[in-house]
């Protein structure tokens, strides 16, 4: 059976090895957006489905957190943002700061780029990067992550995707990336932005 990152950690299988890890922005309005049961909630049908995954106590607190750093965002928007971060940067933050607390050189990213038409309010999803990473935009023209761009991929995107794909091709090739500092668990930075 495989290991998970946090197995291999604590294993030690990542000692003195450079990590790149990161996460899009809006991870979870993958698997929630075109969920008829989270479109439209309200802020009490939003604390009903936390209360059922994490109770009640924790879910008053997750969610009235999230309220304080969005606070334009709807409810189904805030319970998407609690999702993300359950589901996907709490995970990796954990693994983040293990692995930079021991020393070890740790790249962080967030992809925040979201398509400037974006009809089902995806934003930056889950693998909404890939695209940009290999350069794939034409293979799926009408993908809803790139919110029917596809083929018609404008010179912005072209170049982020370039941007993105030269740090992570650097990263793969020497470990470093030039332009980009290690992340430092004490601040919490340098998180690196694409989009």
């Amino acid at each position: 059976m495989p290991r998970t990152r946090q197995q291999a950690l604590a294993d030690g299988a990542l000692a003195g090895k450079s990590l790149l890890i990161g996460t899009t922005r809006d991870a979870s309005t993958a698997f929630l957006a075109f969920d008829p049961r989270t479109r439209n909630l309200t802020a009490a049908t939003a604390l009903e489905l936390l209360t059922a995954q994490i109770g009640g106590q924790a879910a008053q607190h997750v969610y009235q957190r999230h309220v304080t750093r969005h606070p334009q965002a709807t409810p189904t928007e805030i319970f998407t943002a609690v999702q993300t971060d359950g589901h996907f940067r709490d995970g990796s933050f954990q693994i983040t700061d293990q692995h930079a607390g021991e020393g070890n050189a740790t790249y962080v990213y967030q992809f925040d780029h979201a398509p400037a038409a974006d009809p089902y309010a995806l934003g930056a999803t889950h693998c909404a990067e890939l695209p940009y990473l290999f350069g794939t935009f034409d293979a799926s023209p009408d993908s809803p992550i790139l919110a029917g761009a596809g083929a018609g991929a404008d010179d912005v995107q072209r170049a982020l995707g370039r941007e993105f794909a030269s740090a992570v091709a650097e990263f793969v090739n020497a470990g470093t990336v030039a332009d980009w500092l290690p992340y430092a668990p004490a601040d919490g930075s340098p998180v690196r932005h694409f989009g």
